[in-house]
């Protein structure tokens, strides 16, 4: 049985209860399934799915949009005038 190696917070979808899974730990296989960050194991579980996506990090399928900063931005921002220069007052002899 896999043991854990870090605290884990996990939801019994049973009793919606929250559990707090501890170090050392070996909890049964249909609270283990729900720890899908293999970190958390000393060793990872056997057929824990494809690919596991720890809770916080982006999902790798969403689809990605850009958003160009105002100094990327091509033409539509109002750009500052140079500021104005005093003139010396000149006298002509």
């Amino acid at each position: 049985m896999p043991r854990l190696k870090a605290a884990v917070y996990v939801q019994d979808p049973a009793t919606r209860e929250e559990l707090i899974l501890l170090p050392g730990e070996e909890p049964e296989a249909r609270i283990a399934a729900l720890v899908t960050n293999p970190d958390a194991w000393e060793v990872p579980p056997e057929g824990g799915g494809s690919e596991p996506i720890a809770v916080g990090e982006p999902d790798p399928t969403a689809e990605k949009t850009f958003d160009p900063g105002p100094a990327e931005a091509g033409g539509g921002g109002a750009k500052k005038p140079p500021p104005r220069r005093s003139r010396s007052a000149s006298v002509s002899p």
